[in-house]
């Protein structure tokens, strides 16, 4: 499911736990790992390669890489998955660090299909970009007077 910048707001702030940043208490790190690799096995049969990364001393479990060869738009895409509440993230390197109306304007809507398609499938929920490169003002101390975003609560190294 893509969440709307509203539902994006409620879900990062549902989520968030002042005492426990990297992941939240009754955490399943066994459950994460085979959804994750589940994730990861479908991209690569919708994309036909990827590369994969997992988080360590982070609020993320894993990231995916699509390469730009990979993808009908010649984009290179990006999947982050928190260890938070099934949160993800759809970017890429050039839409990094732009907001949502540009990276819907990059990505190929065939990329947009097969990337969330999958997402969805999994039950993944996708975030919007724009609340995430908000200044972080939940309720962690540390955060907020660390000047973060709230892209670092569930989807960076802390």
């Amino acid at each position: 499911m893509r969440a709307d910048e509203a539902r994006t707001r409620e879900l990062l702030r549902a989520h968030d736990d002042p005492d426990h940043l990297e992941f939240p208490a009754g955490f399943d790190h066994g459950q994460t790992a085979v959804r994750f690799t589940q994730l990861e096995a479908q991209l690569r049969a919708a994309f036909g390669t990827v590369a994969s990364w997992d988080g360590q001393d982070c609020s993320f479990h894993g990231g995916i890489e699509v390469p730009a060869v990979a993808t009908t738009g010649g984009l290179k895409l990006r999947v982050m998955v928190s260890n938070f509440g099934d949160l993800t993230a759809v970017s890429s390197e050039e839409g990094l660090y732009c907001d949502d109306v540009e990276l819907a304007e990059l990505l190929h809507p065939a990329d947009a299909a097969r990337i969330y398609g999958v997402l969805d499938d999994l039950g993944y929920v996708t975030l919007r970009l724009d609340p995430l490169d908000e200044m972080y003002d939940g309720v962690c101390a540390h955060l907020r007077t660390q000047g973060e975003k709230w892209w670092t609560r569930y989807f960076d190294y802390l």
